[in-house]
């Protein structure tokens, strides 16, 4: 497959679980993978296991609550590759805790990662996939302070319909309604959809793209986590809470990550030039709005 050729790709989180998923596939379809993760000897291993199957990637250590870590490898990406063609945030943090317990360490702790780290990776990337627009790509743009990029262009009567950037978040079923054990989660999930409209508006007249996805339950090492703290409140043994939700969904199963990575790769092809500001449910049915 080469849907993605000579697409140069960062994808935060990905030394494990979804975000290794996602990355394997984008590579597999051609791209360069940046493996943008905060473990570096995951990180490692996903490099490794990448180019064993004859994909190219590599490993860049970042912890996306750090604003200027973000910049840094927004930076230095885009210097050793020469661009920036696809943006997948997937990295975040999960906490099992009911809402009245939560502390304030808590709720910034995930909201710090999961909604601060994504966003400020937005608009990082963006930037960046700005400066690399085409010359002849002149058109009205939203105001320049707005993005703190060089003033706007003029208009012309020919608007080109191909993508310039493809950026995907990840967000969650759990960002779609209230989760009373997980409520700082939740929002964080949710507020990925909202950054990810804003995102599209904005980035529109630069005819780059911004997309979200929403999981259901994929048995990986942060729902593991979560299956065990669950049980820890309720007394439940393990597996016992995902087999409930199981219970709950449609197509009677949990997704794979190949399921998550398949539905990203959608959105960072040509093949959705023509979408975005949209969220996306990856879940066997259990969400339909």
């Amino acid at each position: 497959m080469s849907r993605l050729g000579q697409k140069i790709a960062i994808v935060t989180g990905s030394g494990q679980g979804i975000g290794k998923g996602i990355a394997q596939r984008l590579a597999a379809e051609g791209a360069s993978v940046v493996i943008a993760e905060f473990n570096e000897e995951t990180a490692r291993a996903a490099v490794a296991d990448i180019e064993a199957d004859g994909g190219r990637a590599l490993s860049y250590p970042v912890d996306i609550s750090d604003l200027p870590a973000i910049e840094r490898m927004t930076a230095e990406v885009a210097s050793d590759f020469g661009r920036i063609d696809i943006l997948v945030n997937n990295a975040g943090v999960v906490q099992t805790k009911p809402m009245l317990d939560l502390s304030p360490t808590d709720w910034d702790r995930v909201i710090n990662v999961n909604m601060r780290g994504t966003f400020f990776c937005i608009q990082a990337v963006a930037r960046q996939m700005i400066t690399q627009l085409p010359e002849e790509f002149a058109q009205v743009v939203v105001p320049a302070d707005l993005i703190n990029m060089p003033g706007g262009k003029e208009a012309t009567s020919e608007r080109p319909t191909k993508s310039f950037g493809k950026i995907v978040s990840l967000s969650s079923i759990s960002g779609r309604r209230g989760r009373p054990l997980s409520t700082h989660y939740a929002a964080s999930k949710a507020a990925i959809i909202s950054i990810t409209q804003s995102a599209a508006l904005a980035l529109a007249p630069y005819n780059i793209n911004a997309n979200a996805v929403a999981p259901g339950v994929v048995p990986t090492p942060m729902w593991d986590k979560i299956d065990k703290d669950r049980g820890a409140l309720y007394g439940t043994s393990d597996g016992e809470a995902m087999a409930a939700f199981v219970d709950t969904v449609p197509l009677k199963r949990v997704s794979r990550p190949e399921d998550i990575a398949a539905a990203v790769a959608f959105l960072c092809s040509s093949d959705s030039d023509y979408i975005t500001g949209q969220t996306l449910n990856v879940d066997g049915g259990f969400e339909m709005d």
